[in-house]
């Protein structure tokens, strides 16, 4: 996102808003990365499908959400 030069008027809410989308998007993203992990790792999930499946479908869902996330932080620079 490019919020103009640094002295310019609302530089640093645009600076604010950019870094809050950017932590908003990390936690599902890490959601997603640790029921990813947990699907091939944890043998109670590895050895039962329709849970491994599951258990990949919402690590689907969490990283989807996580690049919403991260295109809303970008919109406003468009």
């Amino acid at each position: 996102m490019f919020c103009g030069d640094p002295g310019t008027p609302g530089y640093a809410a645009c600076a604010a808003q950019t870094q809050l989308f950017s932590l908003a998007s990390a936690i599902p993203a890490l959601l997603g990365l640790a029921l990813l992990v947990a699907a091939f790792a944890v043998p109670g999930v590895r050895d039962d499908r329709p849970l491994r499946v599951r258990t990949l479908s919402y690590s689907l869902i969490a990283w989807v959400i996580a690049a919403g996330t991260y295109v809303m932080g970008g919109l406003p620079s468009f």
